[in-house]
């Protein structure tokens, strides 16, 4: 019961706080019932967990024991506890939760561990603990079954963004062979240095945060009416932003001072199209969006405050969303739908489920629409240098 608890209440989660979930390299990942170690980066808070639990066969994982302490917080994580030095609890216990991960492994188990520790949105990854290694180690003393050891990555395009969109990242199998000889410190060491080589290959590290917020606007800049992915696109401009693109940006900067536009991800979007049939599609999707936000107001209100008023770093502003909003969404669907269930009012009740599920569909496109719609209509003299530098963007990063 617990396990079918967190799969339905994660894939709820899900489906109603993001657009979408992609996963990448697919194929990298093991089939059920192979012992797999998954080595993930950690940006989001514990919202990470809620996507890579959706994307990776739900897999067991490796917590703080701070997000077991209360039952409300049990709702919403689960996994094998540990205390960290800046948590409160016997870190001698550890070593015994250590063990359940390795046998975990050896009964065909998948396992999740962040290394970093603690999460960040900041330009580089934080710095990686000596504990998966130790893991690996630990369980390559005995013999059994092949461990895949696999370095995830995971970027979101607006990690504090209610309805936005996100990539899971599949590295290569890390390599738990060794040379003949060695010592176990001197594997360890090993160990760490490939950890660290596998999850920079699926993350993204730049120099400061100025430089982090520029490459993120041109990679989804670049995803604009293309299949190209968010982080193929971050990963191209991790060593820096081509001359072409800061020419061409620097011009536009110089054109577009003093107009009125809207941004949406930080991207000024127009219309590629005639901007009267944007502006149709946005009288047709946009009422349909406001109906649900009005049939379901006082959940969206309480995830907007709880987001406003109770982080402390942009981190965990999606976190608070979800706490609060989902459970108040959960409660408040089931109320409206009893009442007008024992009212016997099948059509409202029909109607009000089919418009809050194309409300939650339309959400993204509709704020992408209204910004081109606008800045189409405010700016036009701007389209087609908007247009031409997002060409430039596409020409500049490899295919």
């Amino acid at each position: 019961m617990p396990e079918l608890w967190y799969r339905c209440f994660f894939r709820l989660i899900t489906r109603v706080y993001f657009a979408r979930l992609t996963l990448l390299y697919p194929e990298r990942r093991p089939q059920k019932g192979q012992p797999v170690l998954y080595l993930g980066l950690h940006r989001n808070g514990a919202v990470d967990g809620f996507v890579y639990y959706r994307l990776l066969n739900e897999p067991t994982f490796l917590i703080s024991t701070q997000l077991t302490r209360s039952w409300f917080a049990r709702l919403f994580f689960h996994g094998i506890a540990v205390a960290r030095r800046k948590d409160e609890g016997d870190r001698r216990e550890n070593e015994v939760a250590m063990g359940r991960c390795v046998e975990h492994l050896r009964t065909g188990g998948t396992l999740f561990v962040f290394p970093e520790g603690t999460s960040s949105l900041g330009p580089r990854h934080l710095p990686f603990k000596s504990g998966a290694a130790w893991l690996i180690l630990d369980y390559l003393e005995r013999p059994g079954p092949p461990l895949q050891v696999i370095p995830v990555g995971i970027h979101y395009e607006c990690p504090w963004g209610f309805r936005s969109k996100v990539e899971v990242v599949l590295g290569k199998p890390l390599s738990t062979e060794f040379a003949p000889g060695g010592t176990r410190l001197e594997r360890l060491k090993e160990l760490k240095r490939r950890i660290e080589c596998g999850l920079k290959e699926v993350g993204v590290n730049v120099e400061s945060a100025e430089q982090q917020d520029k490459i993120q606007r041109l990679a989804y800049a670049a995803t604009l009416a293309t299949t190209r992915p968010y982080f193929q696109s971050l990963k191209s401009l991790e060593g820096g932003v081509p001359k072409a693109i800061e020419e061409a940006e620097t011009r536009l900067e110089a054109e577009r001072a003093g107009n009125r536009l809207l941004y949406h991800q930080g991207v000024p979007l127009v219309p590629m199209s005639p901007i009267w049939i944007y502006a149709l599609v946005l009288l047709a999707c946009a009422p349909i969006v406001a109906v649900a936000l009005l049939l379901n107001l006082p959940p969206f209100l309480a995830a907007w405050f709880a987001g406003w008023k109770f982080p402390d770093d942009r981190n965990v502003i999606s976190l608070w969303r979800i706490l609060v909003g989902i459970p108040t969404f959960a409660l408040w669907a089931a109320v409206v739908c009893l009442v007008l269930l024992l009212e016997g009012k099948l059509l409202w009740l029909g109607l009000y489920v089919v418009v809050t599920w194309l409300g939650l569909q339309l959400y993204y496109r509709v704020k992408k629409l209204a910004v081109a719609v606008h800045n189409g209509v405010r700016c036009p003299q701007l389209k087609p240098r908007l247009l031409a530098f997002r060409q430039t963007v596409l020409e500049a990063l490899p295919e």
